[in-house]
């Protein structure tokens, strides 16, 4: 059986290694939601960035090349969480880290 052997990190280097972790389950389990309540449906550009973990210009580059829905209204940018999830269900490989 194999034992890794855990020297020469810093608590530093292990604490970003647990941030990560942490931080593709919450992706993982936010993906796999099924049920949205239609209050929370609709996201602004930034909130919808803050879900994924990416930046605005990142959200504005996938929807540049049309690899997510997005709904403009009044000139204003607006996605629904249900269709980004969605996506992301069936696009695993765009939200990785």
């Amino acid at each position: 059986m194999y034992k890794p052997i855990l020297y020469g990190f810093t608590k530093k280097d292990l604490e970003y290694t647990v941030e990560l972790v942490v931080n593709r389950i919450r992706k993982t389990e936010l993906v796999n939601q099924t049920v949205i309540d239609p209050k929370e449906d609709r996201l602004s550009q930034k909130e919808a960035a803050k879900l994924f973990g990416k930046t605005e210009q990142c959200l504005i580059g996938w929807r540049k090349k049309n690899l997510i829905p997005f709904y403009k209204i009044a000139g204003s940018v607006f996605y629904s969480k249900r269709e980004l999830l969605e996506t992301a269900r069936n696009n695993p490989d765009l939200v990785k880290s």
